[in-house]
């Protein structure tokens, strides 16, 4: 799987301004969070960066507060954050000021992401052809006439990938049930969109 990986860390005064629990704290300040790429982008659109010229951040109904670690895509506006003193984590959208929950804590929002980085890489569909010279595909052909060449019964991979799938959104739901509590959800509209071969 190519991937590049760096980790990014947070400002201390803010992260303990939050009062987020222990574990995401040592996460943000000392092991940092990594910032996953496949092919040079940014995996799903999610950049880890510290945004701390916003500080904390309150929704529009005041309700939560959180601590932003990143935003998604392209734009700036739509932050990523952690509700502070719990740490679940939620997506911000700027522009509107709705909100919602992502992942009931960071740890697994970062295991949803590795685990959906290594789906993609295994089953992502390639429109790429295998390029043979017309000598190799004589050979070939011969060989499988002399009965050298067996073909392997396997799998469509259409019904590998689905599979796959489904245990993937089987993963999600077991380990985090608010995740994909409904379809409106940002990791239900992830998934909709790899059975739909958006992603």
């Amino acid at each position: 799987m190519e991937q590049q990986l760096t980790h990014v860390r947070y400002d201390k005064a803010l992260v303990e301004a939050a009062q987020l629990p222990n574990e995401i704290q040592e996460l943000l300040l000392h092991s940092g969070l990594p910032q996953f790429r496949l092919a040079g982008k940014h995996v799903l659109g999610v950049h880890f960066t510290p945004l701390t010229d916003q500080g904390l951040v309150r929704t529009p109904d005041e309700l939560v507060t959180l601590f932003p670690i990143g935003y998604e895509w392209e734009d700036t506006s739509t932050i990523l954050g952690l509700e502070t003193k719990i740490g679940t984590l939620y997506r911000l959208d700027g522009q509107t000021g709705e909100y919602s929950v992502i992942n009931t804590n960071l740890s697994l929002f970062l295991e949803f992401l590795h685990q959906y980085m290594t789906f993609i890489h295994d089953h992502s569909r390639s429109s790429e052809p295998s390029i043979m010279t017309l000598e190799q595909v004589q050979a070939k052909l011969e060989a499988f006439r002399r009965g050298e060449l067996k073909p392997i019964a396997r799998p469509s991979s259409e019904s590998v990938r689905k599979n796959a799938l489904h245990q993937l959104r089987q993963f999600y739901t077991e380990k985090d049930p608010q995740s994909v509590s409904n379809e409106e959800s940002w990791w239900s509209v992830v998934l909709e969109q790899i059975e739909d071969d958006l992603l």
